[in-house]
């Protein structure tokens, strides 16, 4: 076996393999995951054909597959391996362990310009195994668009659109999955099989088992104990050179994965179905790496330092330019134009999309690494593409119960297509009780409303008077809620100019500037929101919804100090001892360098403590109070309180609401949450508060894999080891104490070697205060607790939740149980187990929060919850029975209704057309988009796009689906008519092939002057407008005539 010849930086380790090595093609063998992920985003700046090779993000034994993106970045390292005579593969020793299944492995590459059978190229998606879907959203489906396909390749970051023009590849575009609108454009498209077994036989797999069919999990489990598949290392061609950097960490670490996976097995042995006996693969690529072409490099042994980097003594443009001067080739990462250009003087310069582990110059090489970052003092974060918008949540599908607005509550059934005086629509097909049905014009759709308010509620009777005296009650219960908001409204719109902060000092713009990372653009939007708020003399009430760890805490700092720097006070109110640690951990260590007296108060603190922070709260000399509820104490009395800001809001009791109510209309209120309790959602969305949302998740944030199941004992304990052996720690959670104990009893004869803690509501402050602090220093690795621990405590080693009787959990607390994992970058598990008969409601849950993942929000769950079990009252003690009975919409309308009566709101409420007809066919056929969901949400977000912005929807319909047909492009129209028609305040609008009839009208004389100069017959009688045409009038011509002349 070679020995280790060189001695290299970890810094110098990429450009020096790239710059010294001639191989045409390469692996590179780092330790860990995590060592080849680094090493790869450095080594790409170089070399455009490197690929990472990641292991799988699951044990050989396990009961989730592999991720798509994992099995994607694999097929397409591979593939690269075949194909490519150029190529840099980074591998760990894990993941070069791994066997893998291919000869000659299976690819659709296509071109632009290709001629490519169409039928052909559905046929070899369906053999790669994609799923057929309506809408493209998820790795590994596609979904066929007339004469486009969309696919979402798993080695793509994001979806891609075919184009064919008969059987010729017309265009490739990029798309984004959350708004489906294109955004590039490319030349090629490779699309690896959908999963890494693709071509694998399964009865090979079989014939280990002792089972006649297995869960597709298992078959990923159990294809690791083929004999006839060799590891990766195996099928390297002779040519390829092998550097293995580390070599003593790579046995160490090939030694603690054998012995993880043999307590795996020896744990497992008795649930799993194998005919076999324990087996290491590690020893035979311990000897596959003593290749004739292998090279070996420490990056840990700092003797004889081979290329070693010289830092920058500073990062005065004026000295990095001159000492870059003496070198051949620099390698600069920066997307800022302004900064790129003050490198200008300087040759051979190369911009690179990943940012280097330091910014040095190697003069052994000749070539200088920066980064803009180095400069500026801050770590950079790539942007990523926004959580899918609340729209997208609740989109119509069949048997969801629906309120029209003139009949009642219904079950809506699907669409039908049908013909009546020769005009072809789409109906949407909706029961009501007994064998009542409806059929609702699409072009109506407008009066339909997904039933938000309870469960199962009661269907409307057809033509009954039962649906209008469920309307009347609801209408007087209304009035009360709207003169409880009129009050509100008063007092939230008395000016206090004493609320009006100063602009921004010299000192908020250093904290600000002084913050490690770059903030997103939704941070960025929900500060300046924040801002403009703190600067008016009306008390703001703003609600900060953000995804755990998306940085809400950052948006309450910067407010914070806005307001102590103006010289007032500010109360940050959080529910729990630990989270106001946490939080005073954030503030003291942001501004220890500035003149601000920060303290806290909760039930722990020391009576001395409190004493001298009261003291400071009542004469001012404590300009941020951080606590629990003991802020609302009766004995604490505020000198200046300008601002309060609230943590987890839903986290607080009913009487310590009432206590912020009354508090928070007189000083400005900032709220976060990442899952706002319905009632507070709905307020939201009424517009009595308002909303700043941060959907723009963290860098290196991967989703939580989920798992949701019957109890299972051999999931637990497979759970348990993979965390365990990661150096993790597990949460698990069980409501009821007494199943929790004894839970915790098994578990520990299982794991008698592992540190266990219980929590829960019956122990005392002080035991539960002292176990939380026993977990965040890590002296505990399994801790038992009830739903305690769902509140916002941020924890980085716990990544493994275990979550018994789910069933039991609402939305909300499911959760924010799962963000209590996956917070710093590890991959993150969650478990929700139930029992084997679930509620229609309780399966819902746990089918939102196992669907629930990048593309999708706390916010976006919490709509999901106010569907299911309603807001209770929008104020407070209001009955919800009111609500129940004609669904929330209408109920917020009647509310709105009142307002509009009492105050001069700025509330726009909907102007209804009682009868809109037009002569034409108008649809969107099924030959056109087949999806029934599909088609009813475009009927919906159409009914509510102005007249203005119809030709962008257009655009979105022929980029998505292709040509448009006629018909559709009559539906189009119509709703720009309807539109106008409805900003108008017109009642009735009849088209037919020669005639149009309005009601009410005025005739200007604008009006008439223009239809007597065109010649045209009409005729106006007590507001109603009959106007004739000589030629037949198409849905264009209707649009244009009415848009012309009438006025807006």
């Amino acid at each position: 076996m070679n020995v280790e010849v060189q001695n290299i930086s970890e810094e110098s380790l990429a450009p020096v393999i790239n710059f010294k090595s001639t191989a045409s093609q390469k692996l590179i063998v780092l330790p860990t995951d995590k060592d080849a992920e680094k090493f790869y985003q450095n080594y790409i700046n170089f070399s455009e054909n490197t690929y990472l090779l990641p292991s799988w993000d699951t044990l050989t034994y396990d009961s989730f597959i592999p991720s798509f993106e994992i099995q994607g970045k694999r097929l397409n390292a591979i593939h690269a391996l075949l194909t490519k005579e150029n190529c840099v593969i980074v591998s760990s020793i894990k993941s070069i362990s791994q066997k893998i299944f291919f000869e000659n492995l299976e690819v659709i590459e296509i071109q632009q310009g290709q001629e490519i059978d169409f039928e052909s190229f559905i046929e070899n998606l369906y053999h790669l195994g994609y799923k057929q879907k309506d809408r493209v959203e998820s790795k590994g489906t596609y979904a066929i668009r007339g004469g486009q396909v969309d696919v979402f390749p798993l080695s793509y970051s994001e979806p891609v659109r075919v184009l064919f023009d008969a059987d010729v590849v017309e265009e490739i575009r990029v798309f984004n999955p959350i708004t489906q609108r294109s955004e590039t454009t490319i030349h090629n498209l490779l699309i690896v099989p959908a999963s890494e077994l693709f071509q694998i036989d399964k009865n090979s797999i079989l014939n280990f088992t002792n089972k006649d069919t297995i869960e597709d999990f298992e078959y990923y489990q159990y294809s690791q104990n083929i004999i006839s598949c060799p590891p990766l290392i195996q099928h390297l061609p002779e040519s390829v050179e092998i550097h293995v950097v580390n070599f003593d960490s790579i046995k160490l670490e090939m030694k603690n994965i054998t012995e993880i996976e043999k307590d795996t097995f020896n744990g497992l042995s008795d649930y799993l179905a194998l005919n076999i006996s324990f087996k290491t693969r590690y020893d035979e690529v311990f000897s596959l790496l003593n290749h004739e072409n292998a090279n070996f490099i420490s990056t840990v042994n700092l003797s004889e330092l081979q290329y070693v980097p010289r830092y920058f003594q500073d990062f005065q443009m004026e000295n990095v330019l001159s000492e870059l001067s003496k070198v051949d080739s620099i390698y600069l990462h920066s997307e800022n134009a302004d900064f790129i250009k003050k490198f200008d003087s300087l040759n051979n310069l190369k911009i690179v999309k990943n940012q280097f582990t330091n910014s040095f110059l190697i003069k052994d090489l000749g070539i200088g690494l920066l980064n803009e970052s180095d400069f500026l003092g801050r770590q950079f974060v790539k942007k990523k593409s926004k959580s899918k918008s609340i729209s997208d949540e609740s989109l119509l599908v069949p048997n969801t119960y629906v309120v029209h607005s003139y009949h009642g509550i219904g079950l809506y059934e699907g669409t039908v297509t049908k013909e009546i005086k020769g005009v072809e629509k789409d109906y949407l097909s909706i029961k009501f009780k007994g064998t009542d049905k409806l059929f609702v014009p699409s072009d109506q759709i407008g009066d339909l409303e997904v039933y938000v308010g309870g469960e199962n509620p009661k269907l409307s009777k057809l033509g009954g008077a039962e649906w209008e005296k469920a309307k009347d009650k609801a209408r007087q219960n209304a009035k009360v809620i709207a003169n409880r908001v009129l009050q509100l409204y008063k007092l939230r719109t008395l000016e206090n100019n004493s609320l009006i902060m100063k602009p921004d000092t010299p000192w908020q713009n250093q904290v600000e500037s002084d913050f490690e990372f770059v903030e997103t653009t939704d941070q960025l939007q929900a500060i300046e929101d924040v801002k403009k708020d703190l600067e008016k003399n009306t008390p703001m009430d703003r609600l900060i919804f953000g995804d755990v760890g998306y940085g809400k805490t950052e948006v309450a700092l910067t407010a914070a100090i806005k307001v102590a720097f103006s010289g007032s006070q500010v109360a940050v109110l959080a529910p729990t001892t630990i989270l106001v640690q946490q939080h005073i951990d954030t503030f003291t260590e942001r501004l220890k360098d500035y003149p601000l007296n920060i303290k806290h108060l909760s039930r722990f603190s020391k009576k001395s403590e409190v004493k001298e922070t009261l003291e400071g709260v009542k004469n001012g000399t404590v300009d941020i109070l951080i606590g629990t509820h003991r802020i609302l104490s009766d004995d604490i009395d505020f000198l200046d309180l300008k601002l309060v800001i609230i943590d987890e809001e839903h986290r607080f009791g009913v009487e310590d609401k009432d206590k912020l109510h009354f508090l928070s209309n007189q000083v400005h209120k900032l709220t976060l949450t990442a899952t706002p309790i319905p009632r507070t959602l709905e307020q939201s969305l009424m517009g009595i508060r308002d909303t700043s949302k941060i959907e723009t998740p963290p860098e290196n944030r991967l989703d939580t894999l989920v798992h949701v199941g019957l109890t299972d004992e051999s999931v637990i304990s497979l759970a348990i080891q993979r965390e365990i052996s990661r150096g993790g720690q597990v949460f698990f959670v069980l409501n009821r104490i007494d199943e929790l104990i004894n839970w915790k009893d098994k578990i520990e004869k299982l794991f008698p070697k592992l540190r266990h803690s219980l929590l829960h509501g019956r122990l005392s402050s002080n035991e539960i205060e002292y176990t939380m602090q026993q977990v965040w220093d890590q002296e505990v690795d399994i801790l038992y607790a009830t739903t305690i621990v769902e509140a916002g405590i941020d924890l980085p080693k716990v990544n493994t939740l275990i979550c018994m009787r789910s069933e039991l959990l609402g939305m909300s607390q499911l959760y924010q149980l799962k963000g209590r994992v996956g917070r710093r970058g590890e991959q993150s598990f969650a478990y929700f187990f139930h029992k084997s008969e679930l509620s229609i409601d309780s399966e819902m849950r746990l089918d939102a929060i196992k669907s629930i993942g990048q593309t999708s929000t706390g916010y976006s769950l919490a709509m999901k919850d106010l569907q299911l079990r309603g807001s209770g009252s929008i104020l407070g003690d209001i009955q919800s029975g009111f609500i129940a009975n004609v669904g929330l919409n209408i109920f917020n309308s009647y509310v709105l209704e009142s307002l509009d009566e009492t105050i001069d709101t700025k509330i726009d409420t909907k102007h209804n057309i009682k009868n809109f007809d037009c002569y034409w066919s108008s649809s969107i056929p099924k030959t056109y988009i087949d999806s029934d969901t599909e088609r009813i949400d475009i009927y919906k977000r159409l009914e509510k796009t102005p007249h203005f912005e119809v030709d962008n929807f257009i655009e979105e319909l022929k980029d998505r689906f292709g040509d448009i047909p006629v018909v559709t492009e009559n539906l189009l129209n119509s709703a720009k008519i309807r539109s106008i028609i409805s900003e108008l305040k017109i009642f009735k609008c009849i088209i037919k092939q020669q005639q149009i009839e309005l009601f009410p009208v005025d005739l200007t004389d604008d009006l008439k002057n223009n239809l007597d100069s065109k010649k045209i017959k009409f005729l106006f009688r007590n507001k109603r407008l009959l106007i004739n045409f000589k030629d037949q009038l198409t849905s264009k011509k209707a649009y244009d005539f009415l848009s012309t002349n009438l006025s807006l």
